[in-house]
């Protein structure tokens, strides 16, 4: 029995939201540069995604243009994903998602003059919501409270990887899913080492048998199926900006195990009340399509 694009989203809520309390717990350990985590935790997600080459048929339509969306969707990673890692380290879960719902906002906007997506009243009003929601929560008397750089990095990674989505809907035109994958995770693992050397020390961090090291690999399995999941949703009828925003709801899941599991209590009555808002702009913009 074949899974639509709905169901696959479904999948990826889950799984994408047990990926990222989990490698939040593991980000604690102080021992741990994100730059190198990063690296380690894109590389061990390609690798272990090869297996399911046999399942998938792989296939690529072989062209320049085609690699040259692949190379700058991994630049994207690159960056985005290094710079997520330093705000998950540096700041709660549950902060970090909330001012990640800030991708829908690019979702509309690429999808708009990418795949030529319609733009309606009920986009700004939802934008409206997202960004009263993140003032909910961090304005406090005439000015920005704890919102600092984990923060600041959150909204640049958000902009950052809606652009490498919108590629990567481009690009699977061309690739079969799972090849995709293995070179979209790869690619940037070895672009992080490249371009950040000091990346390249702190993977000596783990070499070591760890619990540490276990836990990230159960993260790598989650985040493996996820972006699966994302990936055959976009390649079998998603629309980006549909898929998108409805994937976003992951954030909900995210947060409410970041406040439960995790015991993050900074500023709680206004980060519910933010994420409400912020949630229901995602909503809006969704059902406006």
């Amino acid at each position: 029995m074949s899974l639509d694009w709905f169901q696959l989203v479904l999948i990826y809520i889950v799984t994408n939201s047990l990926s990222k309390v989990i490698q939040k717990q593991a980000l604690k350990d102080q021992d741990i540069d994100p730059g190198a985590f990063s690296a380690f935790f894109l590389f061990i997600v390609g690798v272990i995604s090869i297996p399911f080459l046999w399942v998938e048929k792989p296939s690529v339509i072989n062209s320049l243009e085609v690699w040259l969306v692949v190379i700058l969707s991994s630049i994207f990673y690159t960056a985005c994903m290094v710079l997520y890692y330093h705000a998950l380290k540096g700041t709660e879960v549950s902060q970090v998602e909330t001012i990640a719902t800030t991708r829908s906002i690019w979702f509309m906007v690429l999808g708009s003059f990418l795949f030529g997506e319609t733009v309606t009243l009920s986009n700004f009003l939802g934008i409206a919501l997202i960004f009263g929601g993140l003032i909910v929560i961090y304005w406090d008397k005439g000015g920005f409270k704890g919102f600092g750089k984990p923060h600041l990095y959150t909204l640049i990674y958000a902009l950052l990887i809606s652009s490498a989505y919108a590629l990567d809907k481009i690009a699977l035109n061309s690739f079969s899913v799972v090849l995709y994958q293995v070179v979209v995770y790869i690619i940037p693992a070895v672009f992080t080492v490249m371009f950040i050397p000091k990346t390249f020390k702190g993977l000596r961090y783990f070499l070591k048998p760890r619990k540490t090291t276990f836990i990230i690999l159960a993260s790598a399995v989650f985040q493996m199926i996820s972006t699966l999941a994302l990936y055959a949703a976009y390649k079998y009828g998603g629309n980006l900006s549909v898929v998108g925003p409805l994937a976003q709801t992951s954030t909900v899941l995210t947060i409410l195990i970041g406040i439960v599991i995790l015991k993050e209590r900074w500023n709680l009555k206004r980060k519910i009340i933010g994420v409400i808002l912020a949630l229901a702009g995602v909503v809006l913009l969704k059902l406006s399509i």
